[in-house]
């Protein structure tokens, strides 16, 4: 068997590798950003094609595996406890990330980041499980019309946000991950792994703590070396 038995349920190697290479990816950026911060690189994070598609290949790859792990999760019918509980750990996690960068970085704080995004788009996929054909269909009204150079509204604040991930279009890519479970995406065959799955469970934790360890690293090596 290609699954890995946890509870009733199991875990399915192919979403758990898609939400590792994204803590993967996530933990490679932000450690480049913090160079940069001290001046040990010089990364152009805006004009530089490579680290613009870097950040959003990331935050598809989170929200995608959102979309697979929801349909997943709650295929036999929503756990309201089991959700509740998952939802009130993402709304203190974005209210930390939004408190620690209003502090760290006052000029850019983040208002609507990575977990602000999950947060709204858990509550608003709720009525769109087990609609694969609905959830494809409102994936390519979000998602197409970004060709054309139009841009959905959302909060927006004066100032420029370190991470700005609006729902609108995010949105569209965990409707995307909900309709790819609906065919079987997620039993692709790949090879269980105690690092991956390590990842994969404790990406929230990861996400929260991966920068001030980094960032202090950084500061501590630069502080000790100037």
């Amino acid at each position: 068997m290609n699954e890995l038995k946890a509870g009733s349920k199991f875990r399915w190697p192919f979403v758990d590798y898609l939400r590792a290479i994204a803590v993967i990816l996530m933990i490679i950026f932000h450690f480049s950003f913090d160079l940069k911060a001290f001046r040990y690189v010089q990364i152009d994070f805006i004009n530089d094609p490579l680290w613009w598609i870097f950040p959003r290949v990331i935050v598809f790859l989170f929200l995608f595996s959102m979309g697979i792990s929801f349909e997943i999760s709650y295929e036999d019918g929503i756990d309201w406890k089991k959700f509740n509980r998952r939802l009130l750990k993402i709304g203190v996690g974005a209210l930390l990330i939004s408190l620690f960068t209003f502090f760290a970085y006052r000029s850019r704080w983040i208002y609507f980041g990575t977990l602000h995004c999950i947060f709204v788009c858990s509550l608003l996929i709720i009525p769109l499980r087990k609609r694969p054909k609905t959830c494809i269909g409102l994936a390519l009204v979000i998602l197409l019309p970004l060709l054309t150079g139009f841009q959905w509204p959302w909060i927006k604040m004066g100032h420029p946000s370190l991470d700005y991930i609006p729902a609108l279009p995010w949105l569209g890519v965990v409707l995307m991950g909900m309709s790819a479970k609906s065919i079987g995406l997620h039993k692709l065959k790949l090879p269980s792994n105690k690092g991956v799955k390590f990842l994969s469970q404790h990406s929230l934790f990861i996400y929260l703590i991966h920068q001030p360890i980094l960032f202090g690293l950084v500061k501590a090596f630069y502080t000790l070396t100037h």
